[in-house]
């Protein structure tokens, strides 16, 4: 490979994808032809990780060797974990499942860890499209305004399970800032969540992806029926100048680092991943049509239409940010434990 191809494909290690693609054998090569793909998306049909998915397989199998079939089949629960501990533990090994869970898997078994059968270390993770900010959101017709609001009364948030950030988020909020937010737990889908909002089963969302928040709600937000109280990122995103930032409520080092930690998994939004045991060669011809998709002029247009953001992390820069994060001293992450409601 030419170091001027590499230097125009090299995106975060998809060079190393393809030269480890390129000098596999024949046969390696030829493993996917006639094959079926499955992608297990972690919550229900009709959710923007769903669209995500399906948007994926739709290119992806393009770009596989072989061009495979492609194929989504939901498995929600537990946030996504069942489908996690599923692919990890269960489905085939041979590079023919992929999983695509929650952005906040990578971290639960280093803050939680209940009900884990996965090790985020040994994963082989093919990469995100896309980093991403959350918001937290209520109904204006609620009455609050602020999280200052939300300290004098109890605020009941959709959530669809512990260890993801619509459960994580308002607990570290209720303990680092005297927030009274009241998860109610169970939801399968982000569309299940928006539903219950509408019809006032509860008052707010514990974390909506502001990407899907773009796609599902954002007339109620023009119209004046949905307030976003506060955006969940490291920086400020340009679209919503007029959000407070979480981060600029740490109000001493100790706290900055541990918000760092928990909005860790906002660098890698939409996580998707193969078992530990896939052969090499497989994971490496995975991850190259993966972020082969970034670069797909088709993938692209079909992207726009979807509103579905793209901003590639690779399989590479997923794996060496997990690293570092279960490199954090272990009074860090106690601390948040502490904060999450985890401990």
């Amino acid at each position: 490979m030419s170091p001027t191809l590499c230097r125009v494909l090299s995106l975060g290690g998809l060079c190393l994808g393809l030269a480890a693609f390129a000098a596999a054998p024949a046969g390696a090569q030829n493993f996917y032809a006639g094959k079926t793909i499955t992608v297990y998306a972690g919550y229900a049909s009709g959710s923007t990780y769903d669209a995500h998915a399906r948007w994926l397989a739709r290119h992806m199998k393009r770009l596989v060797p072989g061009e495979p079939n492609m194929i989504v089949q939901n498995m929600p629960g537990a946030g996504t974990m069942t489908a996690a501990n599923h692919v990890y533990n269960i489905a085939p090994k041979d590079g023919t499942v992929i999983a695509q869970v929650a952005r906040g898997m990578a971290i639960e078994p280093l803050i939680g860890g209940q009900g884990v059968r996965y090790d985020p270390l040994k994963i082989n993770w093919l990469g995100s499209m896309a980093s991403e900010i959350s918001v937290i959101a209520v109904r204006a017709d609620t009455g609050i305004k602020t999280l200052d609001d939300v300290k004098k009364r109890e605020t009941f948030m959709a959530s669809s399970g512990i260890g993801t950030d619509g459960h994580t988020f308002p607990n570290v909020l209720n303990n680092l800032l005297g927030t009274k937010f009241k998860i109610v737990l169970g939801y399968n889908s982000g569309k299940e969540m928006a539903l219950a909002l509408e019809r006032k089963e509860v008052e707010g969302r514990g974390s909506w992806s502001w990407t899907s928040f773009k796609r599902e709600a954002m007339d109620k937000l023009k119209s004046g029926e949905y307030l976003l109280l506060i955006q969940m990122g490291v920086r400020k995103s340009p679209e919503l100048p007029n959000v407070p930032l979480v981060m600029d409520m740490a109000q001493n080092a100790e706290q900055k680092q541990v918000l760092e930690l928990l909005l860790a998994g906002q660098g890698m939004a939409w996580p998707y991943f193969v078992a530990p045991e896939v052969p090499a060669d497989r994971v490496a011809m995975l991850r190259a049509a993966f972020i082969g998709v970034s670069k797909d002029k088709e993938a692209l247009a079909e992207a726009d239409k979807l509103q579905i953001d793209i901003d590639p992390v690779s399989g590479h820069e997923m794996t060496d940010i997990i690293k570092r994060l279960y490199a954090t001293p272990k009074p860090v992450v106690d601390k948040v434990r502490e904060l999450a409601g985890r401990s």
